[in-house]
């Protein structure tokens, strides 16, 4: 009997996940942004995501912090020159969203990051390699994918209760 009512929780869960997930493959960005480019530099992702290991949302970049590297041209980049743009018109970087949880799901990067010691790549797939921002997810969750994370991990308060997750 249990095994039934699992598998019918996670039919049902994967079809609302579905459903709220919300995936635009129409996505633009405001600047055409390399995640690979700036890791071959050495920069490391919470410098632009700098909530990533202090809350429980990792954090969009915002102009001033994108102008705290690129104030002054380091490359003859048109992208890179975007900022710059953007700073003189006072306008504010309008980066669009890719990833969403669905909104019974509560997530803390500060747990997954600062004390699970996860890499960006386990969630969000190879993003660390991209030349451009991705038009849709790298990867899709589901909550099959969390619990099978969380039984190879066997971190510390792991027991996959519902409420652990579930808002």
């Amino acid at each position: 009997m249990g095994k039934i009512l699992y598998t019918l929780t996670t039919i049902v869960f994967t079809m609302l996940s579905l459903s709220c997930l919300k995936i635009s493959e129409n996505t633009q960005q405001p600047i055409q942004f390399s995640h690979n480019k700036h890791k071959t530099q050495g920069v490391e992702c919470e410098t632009c995501h700098i909530y990533v290991k202090e809350q429980s949302f990792a954090g969009i970049p915002n102009l001033e912090i994108c102008l705290g590297c690129h104030e002054s041209a380091l490359t003859k980049s048109t992208e890179e020159e975007k900022i710059r743009t953007y700073a003189k018109k006072g306008a504010k970087l309008e980066w669009q969203r890719i990833y969403r949880l669905p909104e019974h799901v509560y997530f803390s990067h500060r747990r997954h990051v600062a004390i699970a010691k996860l890499e960006c790549v386990n969630c969000h797939g190879a993003i660390d390699d991209t030349t451009k921002p991705p038009l849709k997810p790298l990867k899709i969750l589901m909550m099959d994918d969390c619990i099978d994370c969380h039984k190879k991990t066997k971190t510390v308060n792991t027991n996959n209760d519902c409420i652990d997750c579930h808002k």
